[in-house]
């Protein structure tokens, strides 16, 4: 428990789905941790997770000469205010 807070936080399984989506509001202690098994474990279901996000372009980074290959045009959109 973290001194102040009015309550322990919550400890959740790891679930890159739940997490993108939990809000954590910057005036108060965390509210939610998520907590995977192992290290491997988080980097697999974060690897699954990122493979079933929509993506209307495809990037690649060089690293030899450190530019972003993009596929196709992209227009950037406004995001949330």
């Amino acid at each position: 428990r973290h001194p102040g807070a009015e309550s322990p936080p919550m400890i959740r399984p790891w679930d890159p789905a739940v997490a993108a989506v939990q809000e954590f509001p910057i005036t108060t202690y965390q509210p939610v941790y998520f907590l995977a098994e192992s290290l491997q474990d988080a980097k697999q279901r974060m690897r699954e997770y990122c493979e079933d996000l929509h993506r209307p372009f495809f990037a690649l980074y060089n690293d030899r000469t450190e530019t972003v290959f993009i596929d196709r045009p992209v227009r950037r959109t406004q995001g949330p205010t």
